[in-house]
């Protein structure tokens, strides 16, 4: 193959990185703009969040395949940064292409920028994350700056700190979206709400005793096929003999609720059993998932009996029925201290709601992480701007053309602080020049001052992201911009 065929692969595999870079490069930053997306049936997503655009987007080259793959992981580890990442990988790519202009070789490229990559990541390490502990709510309001639930930053920077102290971590946080009223009606419920409605339809409002329950309320099915010949006798007989069986586990559930209650049971519930709990004043909700009954276990210090003849105990809650947008709510709270709770998330319209969500999904995630003990580092882009100045300051000490790569790397660490300056309708340029001065100064915490124009001390506004978001960043851009490098001829592979 010839060196023109090997630049060409690459070549187009940068400009379909490019595209994608470019479309969601201006949603990066406090003042991002967002993004209207629209299926072939009519439905749009209307969002700022990078995760998801890049989850949506109808991409069929390989090259922005491997993009998104590193975007995707990203998020599922830090939970925010995805934005950051796609376009530091374009600015490393689109900077390899002028080294690539200039007579380097791709593997030379690779080494200098993994070389860089390591600096930048130790000298992350050593000098730039801070011991302090920082405010948790400073972490929660930097991530959800520039998102739609910033219209109340406090409130919802509270309710996240909150929800995660509460929970422990951001993965075991319950969110119920409920349509009307405005972001600020939002709040924490100290317990688990069941979207279901019992059998029979009555109020639900006051003090219960509470049975979960696995399976144990509807005829089993056998999974061996057996054919059995009956005459009618037989047949009634084998009828009543199946209720009969039912009725006793009902009457086992009647004598752990002697004066009624609350039956929340996974499986199905055969309605004469639902009748006959009923007359005794218990009243069954069925059919709930898995982690609804795993939440209402941990909201009632009760464990999930897996039937009737295994139940030990009850647990006494309040529970209360609402009903929001025509759907009947049960929320349920337990008498115990317990980890579990709901965020009761409230907005004007379904498309507003999804993007809310999408933006505590971020803070729950980078609060969760800091409050594990991930250390913390300015953010606005300060943290790039500092290693991208130590880059520069250590690529002399490096022989050779990998230098000149190590120097690239340094100008696309760059390009995030720059592209936030540009989104908020500042030169890039001057920010770049402004904060080079300013670490030069033995400044390190100076970002882009999007309210007043020119740089200022995120330190000082409270902007603050975690450590490893940081980090990752740039070792994920890294990874993807060397894999592409080092692809030289895109081959099509036999079919199945």
């Amino acid at each position: 193959m010839s060196e023109t065929e090997s630049e060409g692969a690459l070549r187009k595999n940068i400009d379909a990185v490019r595209t994608i870079v470019r479309t969601v490069k201006s949603t990066l930053g406090p003042m991002g703009r967002d993004k209207m997306m629209v299926d072939a049936g009519g439905n749009s997503i209307t969002t700022n969040d990078g995760a998801t655009i890049l989850r949506e987007l109808d991409v069929s080259h390989p090259g922005g395949k491997m993009i998104i793959e590193c975007a995707q992981t990203q998020e599922s580890l830090c939970y925010d940064g995805t934005t950051s990442t796609v376009v530091l990988a374009g600015e490393l790519l689109s900077n390899s292409e002028a080294l690539l202009n200039k007579g380097l070789h791709p593997n030379v490229v690779c080494k200098g920028y993994n070389d860089a990559a390591r600096m930048a990541v130790k000298y992350l390490d050593d000098f730039l994350s801070g011991e302090d502990e920082k405010p948790l709510e400073n972490i929660a309001r930097t991530a959800i700056t520039g998102k739609t639930v910033d219209a109340a930053l406090d409130e919802v920077s509270n309710l996240c700190v909150q929800a995660v102290k509460k929970a422990g971590s951001a993965e075991k946080v319950r969110t119920l979206s409920l349509q009307g009223g405005s972001l600020r009606d939002s709040y924490l419920f100290n317990g688990a709400i069941v979207n279901k409605d019992i059998v029979y339809e009555k109020e639900i409002d006051g003090d219960y005793n509470i049975i979960l329950l696995n399976t144990g309320l509807e005829p089993q099915k056998t999974e061996e096929n057996v054919q059995v010949q009956l005459d009618m006798q037989g047949y009634t007989q084998f009828k009543s003999s199946s209720k009969d069986d039912l009725l006793e586990q009902a009457k086992l559930i009647c004598t752990w609720l002697p004066t009624g209650g609350l039956v929340f049971i996974r499986d199905g519930a055969h309605d004469s059993v639902c009748a006959y709990l009923e007359k005794n004043e218990i009243s069954v909700v069925r059919r709930l998932p898995e982690s609804t009954m795993r939440a209402l276990s941990g909201t009632l210090g009760l464990l999930t009996a897996q039937t009737p003849s295994d139940i030990e105990c009850s647990a006494s809650g309040t529970v209360v029925k609402q009903r929001h947008n025509d759907v009947n709510y049960l929320f349920v709270e337990g008498e115990v201290d317990s980890t579990q709770s709901t965020l009761v998330l409230r907005g004007a319209t379904t498309t507003t709601l999804d993007e809310i969500e999408r933006g505590f999904d971020d803070a729950l995630g980078v609060v969760s992480l800091v409050m594990k003990g991930d250390k913390t580092v300015a953010g606005g882009g300060s943290t790039y701007a500092a290693m991208a100045s130590h880059l520069r300051s250590e690529s002399a000490s490096v022989s050779g053309r990998p230098q000149m790569a190590i120097e690239a790397f340094a100008d696309a660490l760059e390009s995030i602080p720059a592209t936030i300056a540009e989104n908020g309708g500042q030169d890039p340029l001057d920010c770049i020049l402004a904060l080079r001065h300013e670490i030069q100064s033995g400044r390190f915490d100076f970002g882009p001052d999007l309210e007043n124009e020119g740089i200022c001390d995120m330190e000082k506004l409270g902007v603050f992201e975690p450590m490893s978001l940081v980090r990752q960043v740039v070792l994920g851009a890294n990874e993807v911009t060397t894999a592409i490098l080092k692809i030289d001829d895109m081959i099509a592979m036999r079919g199945e």
